[in-house]
């Protein structure tokens, strides 16, 4: 960096890697530019100038100027600062997506965070408390996302590559994890292809998994090649197949001669997963009470233990638009995704003292409810298939608009006209049992692969002149609703439904128009490595409890209650004794006459209190 020079002040030269207070150049403008830079507190250019009068009048010398101070602000934010990427995405819209690599490696470079990162998974069954315990990490995340290697005894031992163990045998390690203090693997057997020929290689038993210890290790993939003729062992690089199920198949983890690819992306490096919680919700960009809807996304890391993942300084912004919807803007996101699990982050490990290799993956997708059935390419709550996890089947009158019949031609038509309600049939004590059991039952889990299928299926369908009915009924009968292909075929859909033409021009005009797509035009939530969003959005308790059943239950009980016993109840709820709770005494008059506008902090005071505030509740004579 330049040295800079200021009106009043000496030379700061930001090119001094030795000096202290390094990345500054000096103590007064690290002092000055930690002001300028606090955290929900920032100060205008006035105040920073009150604040460097101040100094001076105290008798402090060689201040920068505020000028200075801007120069290395900009200085410093191009070496140590976040960039912010630019799209223009899909739908034509412009957002800014932060570098996550850099964020990443700010991380590991953290001594804060550093210290209580993870990154092996923990069989610790039966007892389950951090992210790194569940089976999500521990079985079910893909072994080239999860870390690929253990260092032991100076040799680096990699998941798909064959190992020489202590008692002579060779194994191939498909996932490194943690027991107590102990590192493991779980590994399947090799057997030599032919117990006379060398040349026939090794077939990996993918029918008989073992675990081993690290300390059953004896030699690497890289030494067991420069070492298995005076083994006399067949070469570890040719893999004749993988026997499963009574099948040879054959071998495509890696290339048998290469190894695993992390190891020469690596050079000679450890290599660490760093799982994330990817969220995304709707959160009003105006500080009055006006709604301002801006969608945003934030990510914290997974490794983290529970107490220190909702740190505000371990919670990281990545986007956030008014304009573009959450799908284009995670298809950026999903690029950066993409280059980091391809290539590696390399990153600065500041507790080992050593360039790591980090690869990023996204442990699981978080948000409210509508949020995640968008994720999921799910119709939502309202659907008749109203799970995104599963099959399970509601009523038919339970059915989202998206699945009314219309025709192309009136589409536009009967847009504006309302849908007619049928009045809900009486129900007798076997059919509500019925219906109950139905909607309490295990249904078959929806798949990543089936909904790509299906996604498939609707493009073609609605692609082809007349098939915008088909397509709905399809949308209605599956659950399955992609909101960002939906955009490209709404444009379809304005070809096909023109009154002017005929069936072939139409067709021809829909065939122009798909030359000008995209070439992938579903939901960028399918390009992320090894995330299935029907079974990684899971259930939150904030969106589905506080602010799911609790919250209706409450406005419904206040709505019935008489303007007299309100009275009662607020006195109540303000004398209760909440001081076991660890939270501020209750505002009964609040929590009672603002019912239908309560945050979920509130609700979780509500849903301790209540059972014991009101005598009867809801009142007797209004059940």
């Amino acid at each position: 960096m330049p040295s800079i020079h200021g009106r009043k002040s000496h030379s700061v030269n930001l090119d001094s890697v030795d000096s202290t207070w390094f990345p500054w150049p000096d103590k007064e403008s690290c002092v000055l530019d930690i002001l300028r830079h606090i955290p929900r507190c920032s100060f205008s250019k006035k105040q920073n100038a009150a604040i460097h009068w101040a100094m001076l009048a105290l008798g402090l010398n060689h201040l920068p100027s505020d000028r200075v101070m801007d120069d290395i602000d900009k200085a410093l934010q191009k070496l140590c600062g976040i960039q912010s990427i630019r799209y223009t995405g899909k739908f034509d819209h412009i957002y800014y997506v932060n570098d996550l690599a850099a964020i990443i490696a700010q991380e590991m470079a953290n001594p804060n965070t550093r210290e209580h990162l993870h990154f092996f998974p923990e069989d610790s069954k039966p007892s389950l408390s951090q992210a790194w315990q569940a089976n999500r990490w521990l079985d079910e995340l893909d072994p080239d996302l999860a870390t690929p290697m253990e260092r032991f005894k100076n040799q680096d031992f990699y998941v798909y590559e064959p190992a020489l163990l202590q008692n002579g045998s060779v194994c191939m390690p498909t996932r490194w994890f943690r027991r107590g203090n102990v590192k493991l693997a779980r590994a399947w057997k090799m057997t030599r292809g032919s117990p006379n020929n060398m040349n026939m290689g090794w077939i990996v038993q993918a029918d008989q998994e073992i675990e081993i210890t690290e300390a059953e290790l004896l030699l690497s993939f890289p030494l067991l090649v420069t070492s298995f003729q005076s083994r006399n062992m067949p070469d570890p690089r040719i893999i004749r197949g993988v026997q499963c199920a009574g099948q040879l198949e054959m071998w495509t983890k890696t290339n048998a001669v290469e190894g695993n690819r992390w190891r020469k992306l690596s050079v000679g490096h450890r290599v660490v997963a760093f799982p994330i919680w990817l969220y995304c919700d709707d959160t009003s960009g105006n500080t009055s009470k006006k709604w301002n809807k801006h969608n945003s996304f934030l990510f914290t890391a997974a490794g983290l233990p529970r107490k220190f993942v909702h740190r505000e300084s371990n919670i990281h912004f990545l986007s956030t638009s008014n304009v573009a919807p959450p799908l284009e803007m995670l298809d950026g996101i999903a690029d950066q995704l993409q280059e980091c699990q391809t290539h590696g982050i390399w990153a600065w490990d500041c507790r080992e003292k050593e360039l790591v290799l980090v690869i990023p993956s996204v442990l699981a997708m978080l948000g409210d409810n509508p949020m995640q059935s968008e994720f999921a390419c799910h119709i939502g709550f309202r659907g008749k298939f109203f799970c995104r996890v599963c099959w399970v089947k509601g009523d038919a009158e339970d059915e989202d608009e998206d699945g009314a019949h219309g025709s192309d031609t009136s589409a536009a038509s009967t847009a504006s006209q309302k849908k007619r309600k049928t009045k809900k049939k009486d129900e007798t004590l076997t059919d509500i049992i019925s219906r109950i059991t139905q909607f309490m039952s295990l249904g078959r889990s929806r798949s990543k692969e089936e909904t790509q299928a299906e996604l498939r299926t609707h493009f073609a369908t609605a692609s082809s002149v007349g098939g915008q009915t088909k397509f709905k009924n399809r949308k209605t009968d599956s659950g399955i609703k992609d909101t960002f292909q939906g955009a490209f075929l709404e444009r379809i859909f304005a070809v096909t439904g023109k009154r002017q033409g005929t069936k072939t021009q139409k067709q021809l005009a829909v065939n122009a128009l798909l030359r000008t797509f995209p070439q992938d035009i579903t939901s960028p939530v399918w390009r992320i490595k090894g995330l299935d969003p029907h079974q990684d959005t899971p259930v939150e308790i904030l969106h589905v409890i506080l602010l799911g059943f609790v919250k209706y239950f409450w406005r419904d009980a206040i709505a019935r209650i008489e303007k007299s016993d309100k009275k009662i109840l607020i006195a109540r709820l303000s004398s209760c004794n909440v001081s076991g709770l660890g939270i501020s005494p209750l505002a009964g008059h609040t929590l009672v006459n603002y019912a239908g506008s309560l945050t979920g902090r509130d609700f979780r005071a509500i849903v301790q209190v209540a059972p014991f505030a009101p005598v009867s509740f809801p009142p007797s004579h209004h059940a």
